[in-house]
Protein backbone atom coordinates (compact mmCIF):
# COMPACT_ATOMS: atom_id res chain seq x y z
CA UNK A 1 0.00 0.00 0.00
CA UNK A 2 3.01 2.47 0.77
CA UNK A 3 4.64 1.53 -2.16
CA UNK A 4 1.19 2.21 -4.46
CA UNK A 5 1.47 5.61 -2.66
CA UNK A 6 4.83 6.20 -3.23
CA UNK A 7 4.78 5.70 -6.94
CA UNK A 8 1.20 7.88 -7.07
CA UNK A 9 3.08 10.38 -5.62
CA UNK A 10 6.25 10.12 -8.16
CA UNK A 11 4.25 9.42 -11.01
CA UNK A 12 1.80 13.10 -10.29
CA UNK A 13 5.45 15.00 -10.44
CA UNK A 14 6.54 13.28 -13.95
CA UNK A 15 3.17 13.99 -15.53
CA UNK A 16 2.82 17.34 -14.40
CA UNK A 17 1.88 20.34 -16.75
CA UNK A 18 4.71 22.32 -17.62
CA UNK A 19 4.42 25.77 -15.94
CA UNK A 20 2.99 28.97 -17.88
CA UNK A 21 5.66 31.42 -19.27
CA UNK A 22 4.31 35.14 -19.86
CA UNK A 23 5.20 35.60 -23.00
CA UNK A 24 7.81 38.80 -23.74
CA UNK A 25 6.09 41.94 -25.84
CA UNK A 26 8.47 44.57 -27.63
CA UNK A 27 7.73 46.57 -25.25
CA UNK A 28 8.42 44.69 -22.74
CA UNK A 29 11.79 44.12 -24.32
CA UNK A 30 12.50 47.70 -24.49
CA UNK A 31 12.03 48.54 -21.01
CA UNK A 32 14.31 45.38 -20.04
CA UNK A 33 17.08 46.63 -22.51
CA UNK A 34 16.90 50.24 -21.22
CA UNK A 35 16.91 49.04 -17.76
CA UNK A 36 20.14 47.08 -18.37
CA UNK A 37 22.10 47.78 -20.83
CA UNK A 38 24.42 44.44 -20.59
CA UNK A 39 21.31 42.40 -21.34
CA UNK A 40 22.02 41.13 -24.79
CA UNK A 41 18.67 40.83 -26.24
CA UNK A 42 19.29 43.15 -29.20
CA UNK A 43 16.41 43.28 -31.54
CA UNK A 44 16.78 42.49 -35.81
CA UNK A 45 16.59 45.42 -37.67
CA UNK A 46 14.93 45.83 -41.27
CA UNK A 47 18.13 45.74 -43.50
CA UNK A 48 20.13 42.62 -41.04
CA UNK A 49 16.69 40.87 -41.98
CA UNK A 50 16.89 41.16 -46.17
CA UNK A 51 18.79 38.39 -47.59
CA UNK A 52 20.14 39.33 -50.83
CA UNK A 53 20.73 37.39 -53.84
CA UNK A 54 23.42 37.90 -56.64
CA UNK A 55 21.32 39.04 -59.85
CA UNK A 56 23.34 37.56 -62.84
CA UNK A 57 23.72 33.92 -61.81
CA UNK A 58 21.40 31.53 -64.32
CA UNK A 59 21.75 27.86 -63.72
CA UNK A 60 20.63 28.21 -67.48
CA UNK A 61 23.92 30.60 -68.38
CA UNK A 62 26.07 28.35 -66.79
CA UNK A 63 25.30 25.09 -68.33
CA UNK A 64 24.95 23.65 -71.90
CA UNK A 65 21.48 22.56 -72.54
CA UNK A 66 21.43 18.95 -75.01
CA UNK A 67 18.78 18.29 -76.96
CA UNK A 68 17.41 15.38 -78.59
CA UNK A 69 14.22 17.09 -79.96
CA UNK A 70 12.23 15.62 -78.06
CA UNK A 71 13.51 15.93 -74.02
CA UNK A 72 16.60 18.11 -73.09
CA UNK A 73 18.77 17.99 -70.20
CA UNK A 74 21.50 20.46 -68.74
CA UNK A 75 25.39 19.51 -68.19
CA UNK A 76 27.74 21.76 -66.24
CA UNK A 77 29.29 23.86 -68.73
CA UNK A 78 32.98 22.52 -69.35
CA UNK A 79 31.75 18.86 -69.37
CA UNK A 80 31.72 18.37 -73.18
CA UNK A 81 35.01 17.29 -74.07
CA UNK A 82 34.33 16.67 -77.77
CA UNK A 83 31.86 17.85 -79.68
CA UNK A 84 31.82 16.25 -83.76
CA UNK A 85 30.73 18.64 -86.17
CA UNK A 86 27.67 16.21 -86.87
CA UNK A 87 26.14 17.08 -83.24
CA UNK A 88 26.70 21.08 -82.98
CA UNK A 89 22.82 20.82 -83.49
CA UNK A 90 22.18 19.04 -80.43
CA UNK A 91 24.33 20.85 -78.15
CA UNK A 92 24.08 24.74 -76.51
CA UNK A 93 20.29 24.56 -78.63
CA UNK A 94 16.91 25.79 -77.34
CA UNK A 95 15.80 23.50 -74.59
CA UNK A 96 12.64 21.61 -76.61
CA UNK A 97 10.40 19.49 -75.33
CA UNK A 98 10.46 17.54 -71.61
CA UNK A 99 13.59 18.38 -69.11
CA UNK A 100 15.43 15.11 -67.98
CA UNK A 101 17.34 14.21 -65.47
CA UNK A 102 21.15 13.64 -66.62
CA UNK A 103 21.17 10.14 -65.96
CA UNK A 104 17.37 9.42 -67.86
CA UNK A 105 18.64 11.52 -71.20
CA UNK A 106 21.53 9.76 -70.98
CA UNK A 107 19.87 6.20 -71.00
CA UNK A 108 17.42 7.39 -73.93
CA UNK A 109 20.18 8.69 -76.04
CA UNK A 110 23.32 6.30 -76.27
CA UNK A 111 23.33 5.80 -79.54
CA UNK A 112 24.73 9.30 -79.89
CA UNK A 113 26.38 10.78 -76.44
CA UNK A 114 29.13 8.51 -74.38
CA UNK A 115 30.60 9.44 -71.19
CA UNK A 116 34.64 9.89 -69.75
CA UNK A 117 34.97 8.85 -66.41
CA UNK A 118 37.85 11.62 -65.34
CA UNK A 119 39.41 11.98 -61.75
CA UNK A 120 38.79 14.96 -59.15
CA UNK A 121 42.73 15.74 -60.48
CA UNK A 122 41.62 15.91 -64.22
CA UNK A 123 38.52 17.85 -63.55
CA UNK A 124 40.51 20.45 -61.54
CA UNK A 125 43.42 20.10 -64.07
CA UNK A 126 45.75 18.74 -62.53
CA UNK A 127 46.04 16.21 -64.63
CA UNK A 128 45.79 16.18 -68.41
CA UNK A 129 43.36 13.80 -69.64
CA UNK A 130 44.86 11.02 -71.71
CA UNK A 131 46.40 12.37 -75.31
CA UNK A 132 44.67 9.13 -77.17
CA UNK A 133 41.42 9.76 -76.44
CA UNK A 134 41.10 12.81 -79.39
CA UNK A 135 41.79 10.85 -81.71
CA UNK A 136 39.48 7.59 -80.35
CA UNK A 137 36.55 10.12 -80.46
CA UNK A 138 37.06 11.38 -83.65
CA UNK A 139 36.32 7.74 -85.00
CA UNK A 140 33.31 7.69 -82.16
CA UNK A 141 31.25 10.44 -83.91
CA UNK A 142 29.80 11.23 -80.55
CA UNK A 143 29.38 13.67 -77.87
CA UNK A 144 32.16 13.29 -75.32
CA UNK A 145 30.71 13.85 -71.99
CA UNK A 146 33.01 14.31 -68.71
CA UNK A 147 31.59 12.47 -65.88
CA UNK A 148 32.76 12.00 -61.93
CA UNK A 149 30.56 9.26 -60.39
CA UNK A 150 27.96 8.84 -63.41
CA UNK A 151 27.47 12.83 -63.24
CA UNK A 152 28.87 15.40 -65.47
CA UNK A 153 31.90 17.55 -64.36
CA UNK A 154 33.29 20.59 -65.63
CA UNK A 155 36.72 19.97 -66.46
CA UNK A 156 39.40 22.80 -66.50
CA UNK A 157 41.23 23.94 -69.88
CA UNK A 158 43.72 22.11 -69.89
CA UNK A 159 46.72 21.76 -72.94
CA UNK A 160 44.44 19.18 -74.82
CA UNK A 161 40.76 21.45 -74.18
CA UNK A 162 42.32 23.25 -77.37
CA UNK A 163 42.49 20.54 -79.76
CA UNK A 164 38.78 19.51 -78.72
CA UNK A 165 37.25 22.71 -79.26
CA UNK A 166 38.48 22.91 -82.83
CA UNK A 167 37.15 20.12 -83.54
Amino acid sequence: MKTTLLLCALATHAFAATPVLVRVTPEALDKLQLQDPMLRLVKATEADAKATAPHAQSIIEQSTILNDGTNWTLIPNGAMVYLPAAMKQRANSKPIGILLPWIDFLTKNRSWIITKEVSFDQAVGNKPLPAGCVEFWAKQDKIVIAVLQNGPISVATTELQPKLASR
